[in-house]
């Protein structure tokens, strides 16, 4: 989130905000960082066609609304878009000349320490996560899914590299 966050005050991107059933937690605000929706809107939507990718991370639903990301591209404008594995596969088989970037951390000690330094999750639910990462992370490596993996060790590294991986995208 941080690193798609300073890509959006650095670059001229258009954000999407994801629809999600995941209750409202501190620091959401609904529009800007989720649209809360319930069940029952969530799957009307899906229905209708109205997302670009979906995906269900535990108990809750995560998807991308098509427009207003669809009308940024036929505008020529970039779209940034901060999904799971899950949806970057749908993605991927959707958009084939999207450019997904996984982002990675720099080993799996780091990757506990940023899940528990959250301070928002049980232990169980930290260990889920972990497991989530490590299986996703393994996945990603073994396929060719994504046009590049970035290592997280040094924030603004990491930004800066993302950029690059953009910039040469649009120069090609």
């Amino acid at each position: 989130s941080t690193i798609a966050r300073r890509l959006a005050e650095r670059l001229s991107v258009s954000y999407t905000v994801s629809f999600t059933t995941r209750p409202k937690q501190l620091g959401d605000e609904n529009g800007k960082t989720y649209h809360h929706v319930d069940h029952d809107e969530f799957f009307r939507r899906l229905d209708r066609d109205e997302y670009l990718e979906y995906a269900q991370v535990y108990n809750d639903y995560y998807a991308t609304p098509k427009h207003p990301a669809l009308d940024y591209l036929a505008e020529g404008r970039d779209v940034l878009m901060e999904i799971d594995f899950q949806g970057a596969m749908q993605v991927r088989f959707a958009y084939s000349a999207a450019l997904l970037v996984f982002i990675l951390p720099p080993d799996e000690q780091t990757l506990l320490k940023r899940l528990t330094d959250r301070g928002r999750d049980s232990m169980e639910d930290i260990q889920r996560r972990y497991r989530n990462a490590k299986r996703e992370i393994a996945m990603a490596k073994g396929s060719r899914a994504f046009d590049h993996m970035v290592i997280n060790d040094d924030l603004e590294s990491a930004v800066n590299d993302v950029i690059k991986i953009i910039r040469h995208r649009k120069s090609v």
